[in-house]
């Protein structure tokens, strides 16, 4: 279990405020073995890598993921409701998902969203 001083705290505070990074080193194991277990046993039986969503992919999820419909997210984003409508396809075939809320609720858990 990790202890957090409110010195430790602090710095990290002041740290993140002035753009660094600040991530226990204890944390650190805990992270990386969360990040193997996602890539062995989410992404790869699924024949995804860790960088195989488009930041187009991730702009769509993100918009269903709010409840947006496919008329709205293809205005806010200018593409066509048809294409909305691929890339989500696209995305849950990939995935081997069977529908948007499928897709939603896997993006969520992985932390792709």
């Amino acid at each position: 279990m990790v202890t957090f001083t409110p010195e430790i705290f602090s710095r990290a505070l002041f740290t993140v405020a002035a753009g660094g990074g600040s991530f226990p080193p204890a944390l650190q194991g805990v992270l990386m073995r969360q990040v193997r277990w996602t890539h062995r046993e989410v992404l790869t039986p699924r024949g995804l890598s860790a960088s195989a969503v488009s930041p187009r992919e991730l702009d769509v999820l993100r918009l269903v993921a709010e409840g947006e419909g496919l008329a709205k997210i293809a205005v806010k984003l200018s593409y066509s409701e048809r294409t909305i409508k691929n890339v989500l396809h696209s995305l849950m075939k990939r995935m081997n998902l069977h529908n948007r809320a499928h897709l939603v609720s896997f993006a969520i858990r992985t932390g792709l969203i």
